[in-house]
């Protein structure tokens, strides 16, 4: 059996059985049962990503069990560290640079599609503008975004309890400055034509920030730095509580200034805002009045739905594939324990 069988499907980016990743730290360590090996091990034969993990996991107890002195002299956090899982406290953005890297400059696409749709009906006058402006509206939102993870990502990393705080308000004033800027060159007036009274550019801008800082708070900031704050607790020894929080156990509590959110909650309210959203652009395209960039506008709106998709999507995926792996280090932490 090999990683390189082409009858076997590629699996990179993780296994899309949540489940498995504790079958997988549990058949490491011999201790499923005869019909869970098995079935375990029909699933290994479709899947790249457990068999490599299977690989790789298996070798490392291997030595810890074959040197029972060599397994006390580590400490638990050193022991997950060695098994190559999310131990990652002290890297910058502790560990999920390109994490943070993607969500930004989605997020900063939003801004800048916004920017082009609020003006697209009278692009022959503000688009030559707005296109110059463009690079600095996504260097701006993806800068402070990124600055504010990575400094909230430090405060929750050395156990202060402002992380979250200062980083959803860094990106909510990083949202109203650039509003302000904008308000510059965005006009005061209606720019889109429909058979009822629109917004002015401004006021259309200005509803974008409050519909889209919300969401980063949300789909962003509190999952992220709930997966450094776990890493803490992980690197404090606490894998025992860190893991009965990812089961569900009744008991386990997240710690004071923790957001923890199950994933499928998040995907819900996801899909509903993107849904009351298209309801609510669907009112404003059904009435719109003819023009020479009509077209631009509307593909500017599907653009922006498909933007936001992709934003919540990439930050929801990230969020459940770092809850497995840190729920498959604490599995392997607390086998490796008995």
């Amino acid at each position: 059996m090999a990683s390189t069988d082409p009858d076997r499907l590629p699996m990179a980016a993780g296994c899309p059985d949540s489940d498995n990743n504790a079958r997988l730290a549990a058949y490491c360590f011999e201790d499923l049962n005869e019909n869970e090996r098995r079935l375990f091990e029909a699933h290994l034969l479709d899947c790249d990503f457990c068999w490599d993990e299977v690989q790789r996991l298996s070798e490392a107890v291997r030595v810890f069990r074959s040197d029972k002195q060599l397994l006390r002299s580590f400490s638990p956090a050193e022991v997950g560290s060695v098994l190559g899982l999310s131990i990652r406290l002290d890297w910058p953005f502790a560990g999920h640079s390109l994490h943070v890297l993607a969500a930004s400059v989605l997020y900063a696409l939003l801004y800048a599609i916004t920017l082009l749709l609020e003006i697209a009906y009278s692009f022959d006058s503000f688009g030559p503008t707005a296109l110059r402006l463009l690079p600095l509206v996504l260097l701006w939102v993806a800068a402070t975004t990124t600055g504010a993870l990575l400094l909230g990502s430090r405060a929750v990393s050395k156990g202060r309890g402002y992380g979250i705080a200062f980083s959803a308000t860094t990106i909510a004033a990083s949202a109203v400055l650039l509003f302000l800027g904008l308000c510059l060159f965005l006009p005061n007036t209606p720019v889109t034509k429909a058979r009822f009274q629109t917004y002015s550019a401004q006021a259309a801008y200005f509803k974008a920030v409050i519909y889209g800082v919300p969401g980063a708070i949300l789909f962003l900031v509190m999952p992220f730095l709930s997966i450094v704050r776990m890493q803490r607790e992980l690197r404090a020894e606490r894998h025992a509580f860190v893991l009965a929080l990812l089961m569900r156990e009744k008991w386990a509590v997240a710690p004071r200034g923790m957001f923890f959110a199950r994933p499928r909650v998040l995907w819900v309210i996801l899909v509903t805002a993107l849904i009351v959203s298209i309801i609510a652009s669907s009112h404003l395209l059904d009435n719109l009045l003819p023009g020479s960039f009509t077209s631009l506008f509307i593909l500017l709106v599907q653009l922006r739905w498909i933007l936001y998709l992709a934003f919540g999507a990439e930050c929801l995926a990230w969020y459940g594939l770092a809850l497995n792996e840190l729920k498959r280090e604490c599995v392997a932490v607390e086998r490796l324990q008995i």
